[in-house]
């Protein structure tokens, strides 16, 4: 089941966002071992409390974490622009009432698998989807250079705007164009058979 809600709506879904700050500390702290500060075994930020984004989240059917995201607007303080602009020689810095920014993407399926593959569509077609109807004409965000090939196979895959310096590591900061395009090539990968 998807879910869509604000930090301020966070406590109409208390069970669900707990649920996605478990897995943030699962994946960032534990998998991942970024620099993350996981208290009670939940990872919350000053981007979460402060900036009040929006979130999508996926859970299964026994009610458990698949995937989230969350987004902010790139008006405001992004962090592309206060975290991670030093990782980037000549970094845009993006604002735009037309633009999102998507952080802590987070997925506790194999993404590899059919089923995470479609959990993972399920999460990136609300996200272009709510977009779309807010008026927003493209998605910027940071990942790792191997998620090339999960974008490409889920059926929406960034502009490489920038890559970072060779010491930070295979990591790229990307543009998602927002279409009904999108969505469409998105269900439609959706209903293949991978």
């Amino acid at each position: 089941m998807l879910y869509t809600f604000s930090y301020e709506e966070r406590h109409d879904y208390a069970s669900v966002y707990d649920k996605m700050l478990q897995a943030r500390a699962l994946v960032f702290g534990e998998r991942l071992g970024w620099d993350v500060v996981v208290r009670h075994g939940r990872e919350e930020d000053e981007y979460d409390r402060e900036y009040n984004p929006l979130y999508i989240v996926s859970l299964n059917e026994s009610g458990q974490h698949a995937a989230s995201l969350r987004v902010l607007p790139t008006t405001g303080p992004t962090m592309l622009r206060q975290e991670f602009h030093t990782f980037f020689d000549d970094c845009p810095d993006i604002v735009s009432p037309d633009v999102w920014e998507c952080t802590r993407l987070c997925s506790t399926v194999e993404s590899t698998t059919p089923a995470g593959r479609s959990v993972t569509i399920d999460v990136t077609k609300a996200l272009c989807r709510t977009a779309f109807e807010s008026g927003i004409s493209q998605i910027t965000g940071i990942y790792y250079k191997g998620m090339t090939r999960v974008y490409r196979r889920i059926g929406w895959e960034p502009t490489t705007l920038s890559q970072a310096k060779p010491e930070i590591g295979d990591i790229c900061l990307g543009l998602w164009t927002v279409t009904p395009r999108a969505m469409r090539h998105m269900a439609e990968r959706q209903a293949m058979l991978f």
